[in-house]
């Protein structure tokens, strides 16, 4: 059966295929497709192939390497399987093996020394599903080996109390968009890679600021939260699958402290203030996506709602 490239296909015929076998748990929208796939400039289009049954799309693989030029440090030898998805019917015939060779040789003549499932830029996954277990140990069968187990955490805080915090609430503000370029400043002394490049792209949206949440200390930037809802101008990971809850749903998410502030109960008091904030929004639920740090959470509340089996491979050019 010929691969042919995944963009000959439209959105619509992929999201169909996608919602017919996953879409119960993970319902794709048009928007997020266009956003994390078709819209990053690091899917790797002669990489990322389906192919077809009876004329209709039957199956297809996205695959990534970093490609922007990019203020943010990101790694330059990690490459992402971002989704790979085959008809039901269509299992157990070599097609899943044959896409899954064809992109890996694709990153391997890119030079890159480790293939991730998922965690990609613009990921939908930061792993495999666990309750796709058949498929985590198909992957096994490939050569991939588990690394961790990521979580989705969630609570539904509608007609819910705001939080009390221990520090003075003096300490924590909605950012404005003035604000912008310390938080820039900030996270690439702090948390440089992946946080700044998020937010790099969230400040070429023109946006205004009301996604982050700041931590001041004597007027300095000393931690910031990002909190995402239906009004943010990009679809952020916490609020993919928006439409499997009831009411308006919200996110918080990255959330980091300077080491110089750690300790003193900032961490916890930061994602209370987020919360409040979201809910007097007229949040109806919040989720935490891709974290193992669930006891840190628990104490507000928050309990795991998804689960994911952190995978990869290392490829011939690791051991050259």
């Amino acid at each position: 059966m010929e691969l042919r490239p995944l963009r000959e296909f439209s959105t619509q015929e992929i999201i169909e295929l996608w919602n017919l076998e996953i879409g119960n748990d993970f319902p794709m929208q048009e928007a997020l497709w266009e956003q994390n796939t078709f819209g990053d400039l690091n899917l790797i289009e002669e990489g990322s192939v389906a192919f077809t049954e009876d004329g209709k799309l039957a199956g297809f693989i996205a695959v990534k390497s970093f490609q922007e030029l990019s203020e943010a440090i990101m790694p330059q030898d990690i490459g992402w399987i971002q989704c790979l998805l085959v008809k039901k019917e269509m299992r157990g015939q070599g097609l899943g093996s044959r896409m899954l060779k064809h992109a890996e040789e694709c990153l391997g003549h890119r030079g890159m020394r480790e293939i991730r499932l998922g965690r990609d830029p613009w990921h939908y996954f930061p792993g495999i599903p666990v309750e796709y277990e058949e498929t985590v140990q198909w992957f096994k069968g490939q050569g991939y080996s588990r690394d961790s187990i990521e979580s989705d955490l969630f609570r539904r805080v509608e007609g819910t109390a705001p939080y009390d915090l221990v520090n003075s609430t003096g300490h924590f503000r909605v950012l404005e968009q003035q604000d912008l370029p310390e938080l820039l400043d900030f996270l690439e002394a702090a948390f440089p890679g992946r946080w700044h490049y998020e937010a790099l792209h969230y400040l070429e949206t023109g946006a205004s600021g009301r996604e982050f949440l700041g931590l001041y200390i004597e007027g300095t930037l000393k931690g910031f939260c990002r909190i995402n809802d239906s009004a943010s101008p990009l679809i952020a990971q916490n609020v993919y699958w928006s439409s499997l809850v009831e009411g308006e749903l919200a996110g918080i998410g990255p959330l980091g402290i300077d080491r110089t502030a750690r300790g003193k109960g900032y961490g916890l008091d930061l994602v209370k203030a987020a919360a409040n904030e979201l809910m007097a929004r007229g949040s109806a639920a919040i989720v935490i996506d891709w974290t193992g740090l669930t006891a840190f959470y628990e104490k507000l509340g928050f309990a795991v709602w998804k689960q994911y089996t952190a995978m990869s491979k290392k490829t011939a050019n690791n051991r050259e």
